[in-house]
C-alpha cells in the first residue's frame, strides 16, 4: 500500500496511490489517519482519485477519519471521488457526512 502524504500551510494531503479500499489496505489507513491525528492541528485532505473500488472497510476508514478529525475540530475533505467510489457513497447514505470536491486544488481552496 502506498500512501503520499505532503504537508501544505494547516493541512496534510494523503494521496493514495492504489485501486482497491478495501479490507486488505483499510487497517494501515486506519493507522496512518490516527498517526496523522495525533500530530499538528491540521485539516485533512484524502485524494481518492486513484481509487476505482471500495467496500465497507474502506468507507470504515474514511468514516474513522471523518469522525477523529470532527471531534478534534478539524476539517476533513474527500478529493477526486471516483464515478464508483461515489455511487457507493450515495448508496450508502453517506455523501451528505462527507464534503467531496473535484480536486486536492479545489480541496485546498475549501479550507482556506
Amino acid at each position: 500500500m502506498k500512501i503520499d502524504i505532503k504537508q501544505n500551510d494547516n493541512t496534510s494531503i494523503l494521496k493514495l496511490q492504489f485501486k482497491r479500499l478495501d479490507s486488505k489496505v483499510a487497517p494501515d489507513l486506519k493507522s496512518r489517519i490516527v498517526i496523522l491525528d495525533t500530530e499538528e492541528e491540521r485539516n485533512l485532505v484524502i485524494d481518492l482519485s486513484s481509487i476505482t473500488f471500495a467496500d465497507s472497510s474502506g468507507l470504515g476508514s474514511l468514516l474513522l477519519a471523518q469522525r477523529l478529525f470532527r471531534d478534534n475540530g478539524r476539517k476533513l475533505v474527500l478529493a477526486g471521488t471516483t464515478e464508483r467510489v461515489r455511487k457507493l457513497l450515495d448508496i450508502s447514505q453517506l455523501s451528505d457526512v462527507f464534503v467531496l470536491v473535484k480536486n486536492t486544488e479545489d480541496a485546498l481552496k475549501y479550507l482556506n
